[in-house]
C-alpha cells in the first residue's frame, strides 16, 4: 500500500502488516485528518480545528518503533500503484517503463 501524506504527496510504502503512525509535530493544536483510501493507495491530510483552509505542514510519519520515516520509504523506485501490487510482486522497475 502507499500512503500519501498531503498537501505535499509524501509517499511511504508499506509492506502487508506493516504499521505506522502518522501525527502533527506541533503542540497544542487540535489536529483532525481526513483520510482517502482506495485499492493499495491511502491519502491523509491533517487540518487544524478541521478546518480545510487550514492544512497542517508539520507533521511526522514514524513506524510501529516510533522511528521516524522519510519520505519515499520503501519506494523501490515504484510509481503510482497498480495491478502488479496486488499480485503481490516487488518489480525492480515500474511497469511501462523501459527501465
Amino acid at each position: 500500500m502507499c500512503l500519501f501524506v498531503e498537501p505535499y504527496g509524501e509517499d511511504f510504502w508499506l509492506e502487508p502488516g506493516e504499521a505506522v503512525t502518522v501525527s502533527s509535530v506541533g503542540n497544542g493544536i487540535n489536529v483532525q485528518f481526513a483520510v482517502t483510501v482506495a485499492a493499495e493507495l491511502m491519502s491523509v491530510w491533517l487540518y487544524e480545528d478541521g478546518d480545510p483552509s487550514r492544512v497542517v505542514l508539520d507533521f511526522q510519519v514514524t513506524d510501529a518503533s516510533g522511528t521516524p520515516l522519510k519520505c519515499g520509504h520503501q519506494r523501490h523506485d515504484r510509481r503510482i500503484p497498480g495491478p502488479f501490487l496486488q499480485r503481490g510482486l516487488k518489480p525492480d522497475h515500474s511497469p511501462g517503463t523501459d527501465a
